[in-house]
């Protein structure tokens, strides 16, 4: 096989390489961005007066935190949320007269 057969054969497979590699970021890209668009939809959910409606949203996020896509970041962030939205929960609870107890 002359070289430059070898030449074409190595810039092609590199070509081909890159386009793999390429294909895979965007496709990841693609799923992580509807990640995100799921999950601002259950944590709009999760911030509903109604009580089923946040029930959704919880569990929307429960199941939508055990993806593949999540990273630690996206972890810590819906358990900053989380965390408020407790404590918001609890405070409503005082404000109330109702439950709290020391």
């Amino acid at each position: 096989m002359p070289p430059q057969s070898w030449v074409t054969l190595i810039v092609g497979g590199l070509a081909t390489v890159g386009v793999v590699v390429t294909w895979q970021q965007k496709n990841r890209a693609d799923r992580r961005s509807e990640w995100w668009r799921r999950t601002t939809w259950a944590f709009e959910r999760t911030f509903d007066q109604s009580n089923s409606q946040a029930g959704l949203g919880w569990s929307l996020l429960a199941t939508l935190m055990r993806s593949k896509l999540v990273t630690v970041d996206d972890g810590s962030i819906v358990q900053v949320i989380a965390e408020y939205a407790a404590l918001a929960a609890a405070g409503k609870e005082d404000s109330h007269g109702s439950r709290r107890q020391a």
